[in-house]
């Protein structure tokens, strides 16, 4: 009785101290995201200026805050709109762009794995995934036609998840209207009932 008493005690000690380092992580990783989420939400909102360094500095805060929390979507959301923003302050250089896009298109699909009803993270890893496919045909690479196709899921995803929201449907507008030719009749369809929508809402298309 005494033993199995002592085992029980041994083993909710083991319990109560497992709960608490993974808290710790989670408060950790959540406070480290904080700034750098606020500074990339800024960019969106114009309320901050645009800073290189600062915005390198957001996306280590960043990969700093996955490696204490790889489980919080949050994090590579964000990680993928800096990658994203990087992809645009390289200009003068298409392939450092394309190294960006890639690793913003790695990011988009973590955090969409861990969050897949997000129409956001669908829309915007199809809007990475289509200015990757214009990167690469700038620097005359083949046409990568296995995402072409995923592209065309993801336009429908995000579609199907949020149909009237004016952010998800411009950028189904845009990247749809670019690809239709590409894209087979399904998401044909799917891209001319966004367009039908925009017109509803007064989007510019």
């Amino acid at each position: 009785m005494l033993r199995s008493g002592l085992l029980i005690k041994i083993m909710l000690t083991l319990l109560i101290l497992s709960a608490m380092a993974y808290l710790i992580r989670v408060g950790v990783a959540d406070f480290l995201r904080l700034r750098p989420c606020a500074y990339v939400d800024g960019l969106g909102n114009g309320t901050v200026s645009l800073d290189p360094a600062g915005l390198d500095d957001s996306r280590k805060l960043l990969l700093l805050a996955r490696s204490w929390d790889d489980t919080n979507p949050v994090i590579p959301e964000y990680l993928g709109q800096t990658d994203f923003m990087l992809a645009q302050l390289a200009g003068f250089s298409p392939a450092m762009q394309a190294t960006f896009l890639r690793n913003a298109i790695v990011n988009f699909d973590s955090a969409i794995a861990l969050r897949p009803y997000s129409a956001y993270l669908w829309a915007a890893r199809m809007t990475t995934g289509s200015w990757l496919l214009q990167i690469k045909a700038q620097i005359n690479e083949p046409l990568d036609k296995s995402e072409l196709k995923y592209l065309g899921v993801a336009l429908r995803r995000a579609a199907a998840l949020d149909p009237w929201g004016a952010s998800v449907l411009q950028q189904l507008v845009t990247v749809g209207t670019l690809r239709y030719k590409e894209f087979p009749p399904e998401v044909r369809l799917a891209v001319d009932e966004a367009v039908i929508r925009a017109k509803q809402l007064g989007i510019k298309i």
